[in-house]
């Protein structure tokens, strides 16, 4: 059973007033956590990622032409 499977059904057993108080609690934490914008902010995980030394240098033929050049 999934995580979600299980919230419903465990939600499903409680009494009518507590469901209410369910509904309002998760309403509050949408409400408070903002959502993703998609804009991108830099800084955020630095070191996650290194250019190799030679990022810069020319390609070679094989690259281009393939191996049977």
């Amino acid at each position: 059973m999934s995580t979600l499977a299980e919230i419903e059904h465990a939600a499903d057993a409680l009494p009518p007033e507590e469901v209410e108080l369910l509904m309002q609690h998760l309403a509050e934490r949408v409400r408070r956590k903002p959502l993703p914008t998609g804009e991108r902010v830099a800084g955020m995980h630095p070191g996650a990622w290194v250019l190799a030394p030679d990022f810069d240098a020319p390609l070679p033929d094989e690259f281009w032409l393939g191996t049977d050049a």
